[in-house]
């Protein structure tokens, strides 16, 4: 905020203007306003207040001081799976129309085999300057009478590195198809682990703040009921926009 004041010779204004200025934010204060200007019971004091406004003045913030967004939900979900006979495939997981919703599922069996982990996919992520950070990943659960959850519930995450794993199909078309092996070859560090809610918890909303990242146009993730359980577990969850995984920038 700066200030501004100008000088001027006393002597080009008269005793009795100066007295007048000095004494009309008095004045004001002291009069009783009318009534069509009464709100409150103060504004009467704010008064001498807006008479002199003009003399303060701030530059407008800067438009990548004020960004602050979300997005939600990714662009895509893909299940990819530990069995044997599935260890070359992936599923799509939403959206699914018109709701826009995706599932969020992950499970495993007892003492950690058969599992399905997820992998969640975001692109077109403002990146500076066309946002600012930092960077969160977040899960917003909303309670939903949909969701399901049973036994170990602990969730890691982890970062991919690089696009993911894609498929040439017949007709020359490439699309993404992350596939177990394919994927372990890309899956990089540990960024978080959240534990999702059961039984009367799920009744709760609550925001599981995961970690903030670096970040890149494009952000891949990978989420995997925990190992250091024996303990079978699932989850299944409708991330959508207003609810689910979700990064948040700028706030």
């Amino acid at each position: 905020m700066k200030w501004y004041s100008r000088t001027n010779k006393v002597s080009s204004i008269s005793s009795q203007h100066l007295n007048i200025l000095l004494n009309f934010p008095f004045t004001l204060l002291c009069q009783k306003p009318p009534e069509s200007i009464m709100l409150n019971t103060n504004t009467h004091l704010l008064l001498p207040l807006l008479i002199f406004s003009p003399l303060i003045t701030s530059a407008p913030a800067s438009p990548s001081n004020q960004v602050c967004g979300t997005i939600q939900p990714p662009s895509n979900f893909y299940q990819i799976y530990e069995e044997e006979q599935f260890t070359n495939q992936t599923s799509g997981l939403g959206p699914f129309f018109p709701s826009g919703e995706f599932s969020f599922a992950t499970q495993q069996e007892a003492y950690n085999v058969n599992e399905r982990d997820l992998i969640a996919y975001f692109k077109n992520i403002p990146c500076p300057p066309a946002g600012r950070g930092p960077y969160n990943i977040e899960f917003n659960f909303v309670p939903d009478s949909r969701y399901t959850a049973s036994g170990n519930t602990r969730i890691d995450v982890f970062a991919i590195n690089g696009d993911l794993p894609s498929l040439t199909f017949p007709g020359g078309e490439v699309s993404e198809y992350p596939t177990w092996g394919s994927t372990n070859r890309q899956t990089g560090s540990l960024i978080g682990t959240f534990t999702l809610p059961t039984g009367a918890d799920a009744r709760t909303p609550r925001v599981f703040f995961i970690n903030s990242v670096v970040c890149r146009p494009t952000i891949n993730l990978r989420f995997s009921i925990t190992n250091d359980s024996p303990a079978a577990g699932s989850v299944n969850y409708f991330s959508g926009p207003q609810a689910g995984l979700r990064i948040r920038y700028g706030c």
